[in-house]
């Protein structure tokens, strides 16, 4: 149990200090000196967790596989491990050339993103869709693109980003604008190398790992998002006022609307309408015993039967219309 000082043991401590006996600079040891803090450093913004973001990347995973499944008709697995916090130093590090870099801008935030598509994911996708089963050896890393691998990477890369347009909407609105392509990494300088970003890993298999697709945004393009990133905003309904409704259906009731009850439709020439007199018959398409059809406001509402209710021509309702 600790001590307690009693009150002239405190009357000692205090004079000790004023007169200088008591030592109050601390121990200045080694090891003890300041370390200098980077207030720039953007590693900050990634301390707390994103809710929203691994929700965007649940939607996107399932509508990526969706399109996959509708260009090649093969149930292509799509999963995003864990989203990673890295300097864009160290992620253009981990593509060698010649690589596959797409780079695009997301309005309307401020900066630009990256796309990196792993080259044997191409390679796969080009055997599938040929008939293949996707599981040959890839070629040698320093293989160019064909024309036709080329043209499949635009496509792939267009659809991601419909995808991710997609994925990221219940977070916040974007639109993900393709600037260029890139095969040499140091070209792809869109923030500096000490700069934080958030990469997103999505790795596919068919039977076995096919390849993977990284996109990497840059920290200071998602700051302004921070908020809607670390949270979701559920939108809960609120409860109705009682006095609120009240008032409303009062309104209602007293509103004043047209209501016409047609009693058929017939059809004459101009000539013959022109020649009309008192006492002429216009034809009709109902019978008798045909109900009759009410209109409120010019919408069709109710059938029913028309009659006199002592001196006063009446209808009376005998149902409503469906889907009215």
């Amino acid at each position: 149990m600790e001590k307690i000082l009693t009150q002239e043991e405190i009357t000692a401590l205090v004079k000790g200090i004023e007169d200088g006996k008591v030592d109050v600079t601390g121990d200045k040891s080694a090891g003890s000196e300041a370390v200098p803090y980077d207030f720039s450093s953007q590693n900050r913004g990634f301390q707390a967790e994103m809710p929203a973001l691994t929700l965007a990347n649940e939607n996107f995973c399932r509508s990526f596989r969706q399109s996959l499944y509708s260009v090649l008709r093969k149930g292509i697995q799509v999963t995003v491990p864990q989203v990673q916090t890295r300097k864009y130093g160290d992620f253009l590090q981990a593509f060698p050339a010649p690589a596959s870099l797409h780079i695009f801008r997301v309005d309307p935030l401020r900066g630009q993103a990256i796309l990196a598509v792993e080259p044997k994911l191409i390679f796969s996708f080009v055997d599938i869709f040929l008939g293949g089963t996707g599981k040959g050896a890839p070629p040698a890393e320093s293989r160019e693109f064909t024309a036709v691998e080329a043209r499949l990477i635009q496509k792939v890369v267009a659809q991601i980003f419909k995808d991710l347009e997609k994925a990221w909407s219940p977070i916040h609105p974007l639109t993900f604008h393709y600037l260029r392509g890139e095969k040499n990494p140091q070209m792809a300088a869109i923030a500096d190398p000490s700069d934080w970003t958030l990469t997103l890993p999505v790795h596919l298999e068919w039977d076995q790992p096919l390849g993977a697709i990284t996109v990497c945004l840059p920290w200071s393009l998602l700051e302004p998002l921070k908020d809607k990133l670390c949270g979701i905003q559920k939108k809960e309904s609120p409860e109705a006022d009682p006095r609120w409704v009240e008032r409303l259906a009062e309104r209602i009731n007293t509103s004043e609307v047209e209501v016409v009850v047609e009693f058929g439709r017939g059809q004459v020439k101009a000539q013959d309408l022109l020649g009309l007199k008192p006492g002429d018959i216009i034809p009709l398409n109902k019978e008798p015993a045909d109900p009759l059809l009410v209109r409120v406001q010019g919408v069709p509402k109710f059938l029913g039967r028309g009659g006199v209710y002592g001196s006063n021509k009446a209808f009376q309702v005998e149902g409503r219309i469906a889907g009215s």
